[in-house]
């Protein structure tokens, strides 16, 4: 019994320490969890900019320069927003911004992924309260 307290309090010790040198980055690490979807979403933006815009182009039959303005909007806003997050720069505008992006990609759309878009909407309503 009294190796088992004292493998305990180590183990409590152990634990006590990793959180001391930790706590200061926690936040931003659920930051960065909580927007990962916009952020893979921007990058994904930027990297495939001419096959974003020709899909946008063909599936809502929109034009190019309308596509590529769709295009633009999401990448900045997506990107922008992500950076205002982890930044902790305005946060409640950001998260802002990222609900007007959900609501322009989900618009058009009509009800394909809403359910995914409807948890991403949870999440951003979240992320103001998390901690600093």
């Amino acid at each position: 019994m009294a190796s088992q307290n004292q493998w305990l309090t180590k183990a409590e010790d152990f634990a006590d320490q990793v959180l001391r040198h930790s706590k200061h980055v926690l936040p931003t690490v659920a930051r960065l969890c909580l927007i990962s979807t916009f952020l893979e979403d921007g990058i994904r933006m930027w990297v495939q900019w001419s096959e974003q815009a020709e899909y946008m182009d063909m599936s809502w039959g929109c034009g190019k320069f309308m596509a590529n303005m769709f295009v633009i909007v999401n990448l900045f806003g997506q990107l922008g927003g992500c950076v205002m997050v982890l930044g902790r720069f305005r946060v409640p505008i950001a998260c802002g911004i990222l609900f007007f992006i959900v609501v322009l990609q989900v618009g058009p759309v009509v009800f394909s992924g809403t359910y995914n878009r409807l948890i991403v909407c949870g999440v951003l309503l979240g992320i103001p309260f998390v901690n600093s």
